[in-house]
């Protein structure tokens, strides 16, 4: 039979979401693997019981999958392939990605546009160098050819 998740975190089944997650929490503090090395099986089973009684859509299916013993299997399989799969990522860490993402990719458009202003910067800067030097060489050679002839 499939493990009872509220029983592994010691909840009862109407408990709201903040008692979970201070069930969670207090569990987590004394079965942490960093803290305990030989319990990071319970601790990876307290870890999924809350994720999965924490969301309310996954709390759902395993409400009815569990207490409800005519679901079929199909859907309990589907449902335990599902929480697998995504287990080790909430919602929370998977929209923070995103705001990094745009994040990131809005700073490096405005990198983008500072780099090809700098460069049209650069570009124009240079052209006025060699048009300053240009002119500079043209006087002393016009005042060395003055000399010159003059001598």
């Amino acid at each position: 039979m499939a493990e009872n998740y509220y029983e592994i975190l010691g909840v009862s089944k109407t408990a709201t979401t903040e008692e979970i997650k201070i069930a969670f929490r207090k569990l987590a503090l004394l079965y942490h693997p960093d803290k305990n090395p030989e319990t990071k099986e319970l601790f990876v089973k307290i870890l999924h019981a809350y994720e999965v009684l924490s969301d309310p859509v996954l709390r759902e299916r395993y409400d009815r999958s569990f207490f409800n013993p005519s679901v079929s299997s199909k859907t309990a399989n589907s449902y335990s392939s599902k929480s697998r799969q995504r287990w080790d990522v909430t919602e929370e860490d998977e929209r923070r990605r995103q705001q990094y993402k745009e994040y990131f990719t809005k700073m490096y458009k405005e990198y983008e546009k500072h780099q090809k202003t700098y460069e049209k910067e650069l570009q124009s800067y240079n052209e006025w160098r060699y048009w300053f030097v240009s002119i500079i060489i043209c006087i002393v050679l016009f005042f060395l050819m003055i000399f010159v002839y003059n001598n």
